[in-house]
């Protein structure tokens, strides 16, 4: 074969596999919609950045609720998406003998973590305080 049809037939692969790789890809990604028949599964694309998160909360009154929203009610929540025992926000019977260990004590299992939750209850950024706050909100929820 001589070079130049060997440069024309390579020419002509590369082509048709991009083509087809063109062609499957956007056919992949046209039917993404079909990957859930669940009506009620939402896919939705997010991001989280605790540190900015952590620092936006400077000397907001409800830095306690949201960071235990972003951090702790997927084992905490009343009803939570992880459920391995940890004691519920509105659990007043949990929470009555957490109380009685008194705040220093819960802030010190909590930034030290207990049983299957992480140190600092998982919020690296949070400060001392703002931990506080977060078990202070979750008590006076659960009163």
């Amino acid at each position: 074969m001589r070079p130049q049809l060997k440069h024309i037939f390579v020419l002509v692969i590369l082509l048709v596999s991009g083509l087809l790789g063109f062609v499957f890809s956007f056919y992949k990604h046209s039917n993404s919609h079909l990957i859930s028949t669940d009506e009620s599964v939402q896919l939705i694309e997010t991001f989280h950045y605790p540190a900015i998160f952590v620092q936006q909360l400077k000397d907001d009154v409800y830095a306690g609720k949201k960071i235990f929203k972003e951090f702790c009610a997927s084992c905490h929540a009343a009803e939570p998406l992880i459920d391995i025992k940890a004691p519920h926000i509105g659990d007043k019977a949990a929470w009555k003998a957490k109380r009685q260990l008194g705040l220093d004590a819960l802030l010190k299992i909590t930034i030290n973590g207990a049983g299957a939750m992480p140190a600092r209850g998982g919020c690296f950024e949070c400060s001392d305080e703002q931990l506080l706050e977060t078990i202070k909100y979750i008590s006076d929820q659960s009163k």
